[in-house]
C-alpha cells in the first residue's frame, strides 16, 4: 500500500524549519507495509492546501498531514479541512477538559484562542494528543483516510505511535513486515554492495536489502514482507541475516537499528571501562556522542578539548618539542594526548582526535580531512591515519565515527545486538 505526506507551513519552504517529520513518518509507515509514494510541502494558504489534497487522493488512498493546527491565525488545517469535506464544526469536550487540565498544571491562563482547539470539523474522529494542545484528526470518507497532526515532532510522534499506526492496522489489509539491521563503519557502500552481490543474488523475493549510508557508517537493513497469512516458504529472515553476517565479518560494528556511539557507551557501561577523550579537531563531538547513554556518568569523569597547542602541551603534557618537530596534526601529537588525557583522568582508555576539518588550514601535506585518531588504554595504544572528505561537520562526523570503529578494534568488542 501506497501513501502520501502533505507538510504545511511557509517556515518548511523558506528554508526556517527543517522537515524531520516526513522522515520519521516514512520509518514508521513503512515498518507496517506502507510505503511512501510521495512528499509535498504547501504553504499555509487554502487553495494550496486544498489542491495538495485533491492530488494526492487522485493516486493514492492514505494522505499523512502535519502543521498548521495551532492556536494563531496563520493555522488554517482545520478550516481548510473543514472545507473540503463541506462540513462544520463541533467541541469535542474530552479535549477541552485535556485543555483544561493541562494549562492549570502550568499554571497559566487558557485563553479564548486556545478553547478553540476543541473545536473540530464534524466530520473527523479526534485523536487524542496526550502531549500536546492541538488533536490530531481522522477523516475516513469513502474509503479514502486523511489524517491530520499537529507539526511539532514530539507530537507527531506520540500521535503516531499511540493512535495513528493502531487504527491503519484495523483499517487496511496490510502485509507484515519485519526487518533486520545492522551497523558497519569505515568501509564504502560501493565495496560493501560488490561483497555482498552473491548474498544479495540468492535472495528470495520476499526479501530485500537496503543500503543506508551515513558519514563512513553504512546500515545494512535485510527487510521481509509478508502478504496475509502466507508463510515464507524459502527461508525465513534471521537465516539470511545470519549469512549477511557471515558474509562481511570484519565489517560488521553491532547488530541492531542503533547509533554505534550508543552501542559503544552501553559496553563500556557494562563492563565498567571507564574512559575520556581529548579533541582537538572534533571539538567535544565525540564526547557529546558518547555521552548521551543513560548511566554513561559511572564510567565517564570528563573530558578536554584542546585546540591551541598551549594547551596541548600545558593541560594534557604534551611536549613542545613534538609539536615543534612533527606539528601538532600528527601521530605523535595524537599519541601524546591520548596518554596524557588518560593520565589526567586516571581512566582505563582514552580517546584523541587532531586534523584539519577545514575550510582553511589544509596544506598540501596535510589537506583538509587529514586527521590523527588515537587510542590509548592501560595495555597499549593505537593510531591511524584518515583521510576524509566533505564540510567541516561532515569532517567532524566522520572522524567521530572513525574513532568509535577504532576503540572497537583496540577492545575487540563484540558484535551482539544488546552490548
Amino acid at each position: 500500500m501506497q501513501a502520501e505526506i502533505i507538510t504545511i507551513g511557509d517556515e518548511l519552504l523558506i528554508g526556517q524549519t527543517i522537515d524531520t517529520n516526513s522522515a520519521y513518518l516514512g520509518q514508521q509507515l513503512g515498518s507496517i507495509g506502507i510505503s511512501i509514494a510521495r512528499k509535498t510541502a504547501v504553504s499555509d494558504k487554502e487553495s494550496a492546501i486544498l489542491s495538495a489534497v485533491a492530488e494526492s487522493f487522485s493516486r493514492v488512498d492514505l494522505v499523512i498531514m502535519t502543521g498548521g493546527l495551532g492556536p494563531t491565525k496563520d493555522d488554517i488545517t482545520k478550516k481548510t479541512l473543514c472545507q473540503y469535506y463541506q462540513c462544520g464544526y463541533r467541541r469535542d469536550e474530552a479535549v477541552l477538559a485535556h485543555l483544561e487540565a493541562l494549562f492549570a498544571s502550568r499554571g497559566r491562563l487558557m485563553l479564548e484562542t486556545n478553547q478553540v482547539q476543541a473545536d473540530l470539523p464534524a466530520l473527523c474522529e479526534t485523536l487524542h494528543n496526550a502531549v500536546g494542545t492541538a488533536p490530531g484528526m481522522w477523516f475516513d470518507q469513502a474509503g479514502k483516510v486523511l489524517v491530520s497532526m499537529p507539526g511539532v515532532p514530539g507530537e507527531v510522534y506520540h500521535l503516531t505511535e499511540e493512535r495513528v499506526i493502531p487504527k491503519l492496522k484495523v483499517k487496511f489489509p496490510l502485509p507484515t513486515v519485519e526487518h533486520r539491521t545492522l551497523v558497519t563503519l569505515q568501509k564504502a557502500e560501493s565495496l560493501l554492495s560488490r561483497q555482498l552481490e552473491t548474498f544479495e543474488a540468492s535472495l528470495p523475493p520476499h526479501l530485500s536489502l537496503a543500503y543506508l549510508p551515513s558519514f563512513n557508517m553504512v546500515k545494512l537493513r535485510l527487510s521481509q514482507v509478508q502478504q496475509g497469512d502466507a508463510v515464507a516458504s524459502e527461508g525465513d529472515i534471521d537465516l539470511y541475516f545470519d549469512r549477511l553476517q557471515q558474509a562481511i565479518p570484519e565489517d560488521v560494528f553491532c547488530l541492531g537499528d542503533i547509533d554505534p556511539a550508543l552501542y559503544l557507551s552501553n559496553y563500556l557501561i557494562k563492563n565498567q571501562i571507564s574512559f575520556t577523550t581529548a579533541e582537538s579537531c572534533t571539538g567535544g563531538w565525540v564526547a557529546h556522542r558518547l555521552m548521551q547513554a543513560p548511566g554513561i556518568s559511572a564510567v565517564y569523569p570528563g573530558s578536554m578539548v584542546a585546540y591551541a597547542n598551549e594547551i596541548k602541551s600545558a593541560e594534557l603534557g604534551v611536549d613542545p618539542e613534538i609539536i615543534a618537530t612533527h606539528g601538532a596534526v600528527s601521530e605523535a601529537c595524537a599519541l601524546a594526548m591520548a596518554s596524557g588525557v588518560r593520565r589526567k583522568f586516571g581512566v582505563d582508555l582514552a580517546i584523541a582526535t587532531t586534523g584539519v576539518a577545514g575550510p582553511g588550514g589544509g596544506t598540501k601535506e596535510k589537506p583538509v580531512g587529514f586527521v590523527y585518531i588515537a587510542v590509548s588504554t592501560q595495555n597499549g595504544e593505537l593510531c591511524k591515519s584518515f583521510r576524509l572528505f566533505g564540510n567541516r561537520e561532515q569532517i567532524i562526523q566522520r572522524t567521530s565515527n572513525a574513532a568509535l570503529w577504532m576503540v572497537k578494534q583496540v577492545l575487540k568488542m563484540p558484535t551482539d545486538s544488546a552490548a
